[in-house]
């Protein structure tokens, strides 16, 4: 039978997507989250909506660039010494996961799950009037080394080969669009479809009074244990509250490993620890994103500065941030931006929920319960949380999701 109501764990933007969804379908819903909507890894986030980025992490091509990014502990792959054991597993999926077929299979779940992301969430920005908040300024793949620059063409062709709109121009050309690159810069690609936020902290914050608005509850609440029952779940939560449902959303992001591991799915869930800086008077000036392919980082402007930010640390939940990493990204920023001054920006570090194959778990849990799952979109959040809350919503309400998930499924491990 239909569930009435809905409990998600967790209030980043997967699950406040998910639940402005649900409540527009007329589900009862309500989100627990230890701090708050949007105050986890979802409130640093770069802004972008990247449907047209379609490449996995893992590729065959990644192992001629893995050895020099690990020996750098400020680069853009590193492993932490005291986690190297803890990511072994993981890494070894990865392994597999680079294989030339297999990211030909996460290539095309990506590509089926990014299809649906733009339309989802315009369908969600009409609904919240939100739609003067999101800028339609395109993309830049920016490169200061030919080389680099011509290794990415055959990305840009499997973007093509998606439909995407990609375009190659000139150092110059790009200069001409942005003022502030350097001289450096020898080319690279727009891509105009590419789109990004004001602020994805007020985009999580506005999705939260939207469902309360129409009767839906945001409580603050840390679960310490999960179980199923015969009419959906209960959720026992860290001061004793114990919480009955019809149905439960697991969206906690990277802490979502062992609450799956409850309803016995084992997930090779992991977190990338990301860093950014927020400067608010940078001294350069963009209009659009700009990617930095070669460095492993980004640039957005967004409402409150410059965000720049990226690269991929594997420590864990505990270890303490390296600041130094934000350093790094600044120091190269510069090279692309020479004007950049980064002085008085507000330093950053979050977790992303990322799965070697470079897909989420969107799914039933095991079991044939009303307990689903959304989580594990590590770069891919902020662009694939609305897909995802349509796809969960019609699970929820049993009916045929928009896109085949079976790539997205639990048990796929």
């Amino acid at each position: 039978m239909k569930p009435q109501s809905v409990h998600i764990l967790g209030a980043g933007i997967i699950g406040l997507a998910t639940a402005a969804v649900l409540i527009d379908r007329g589900f009862d819903v309500t989100v627990i989250d230890r701090e708050g909507p949007g105050e986890g890894t979802s409130r640093g986030n770069a802004a972008a909506i990247a449907w047209t980025d379609v490449a996995p992490l893992a590729s065959p091509g990644i192992w001629k660039k893995a050895p020099g990014w690990l020996l750098d502990p400020l680069g853009p792959l590193t492993v932490r010494p005291s986690y190297a054991f803890n990511i072994l597993p993981w890494m070894l999926r990865f392994m597999q996961a680079a294989t030339p077929s297999a990211m030909k299979r996460s290539t095309q779940a990506i590509a089926a799950l990014n299809g649906l992301a733009l339309p989802a969430w315009e369908r969600i920005w009409e609904r919240m009037a939100w739609s003067n908040h999101v800028r339609h300024e395109g993309c830049l793949d920016v490169f200061d080394k030919p080389s680099q620059l011509a290794e990415a063409r055959g990305g840009w062709q499997s973007q093509r080969n998606h439909g995407m709109d990609v375009r190659e121009l000139s150092g110059d050309e790009l200069r001409e669009m942005e003022p502030d690159l350097s001289s450096d810069v020898v080319g690279g690609a727009y891509l105009p479809g590419w789109l990004h936020v004001d602020d994805p902290y007020e985009l999580c914050r506005d999705l939260a009074a939207y469902v309360m608005a129409r009767g839906g509850s945001i409580m603050k609440g840390e679960a310490v244990s999960v179980a199923r029952t015969e009419t959906g779940a209960i959720v026992r939560l860290e001061e004793g509250h114990i919480i009955k449902t019809e149905a439960l959303v697991i969206a906690c992001g990277a802490w979502s490993k062992w609450l799956a591991a409850e309803f016995g799915d084992d997930i090779p869930l992991d977190t990338e620890r990301g860093y950014n800086i927020t400067v608010p008077v940078p001294g350069v000036s963009f209009r659009r994103f700009i990617m930095l392919p070669g460095y492993g980082f980004v640039m957005s402007p967004i409402a409150r500065g410059l965000r720049i930010g990226g690269a991929v640390e594997f420590g864990g939940l505990k270890a303490a941030p390296n600041w130094q990493r934000v350093d790094a990204l600044v120091a190269r920023a510069k090279r692309i931006a020479p004007n950049l001054n980064a002085d008085h920006g507000e330093r950053w570090m979050g977790f992303r929920p990322s799965i070697p194959d470079s897909l989420p778990v969107i799914s039933r849990a095991s079991g044939g319960s009303n307990v689903f799952y959304a989580f594990g979109h590590a770069h891919h959040g902020l662009t694939q949380a609305a897909a995802t809350a349509e796809i969960l919503a019609s699970l929820i309400a049993g009916e045929e999701p928009p896109v085949d998930i079976a790539p997205y499924r639990a048990n796929r491990f």
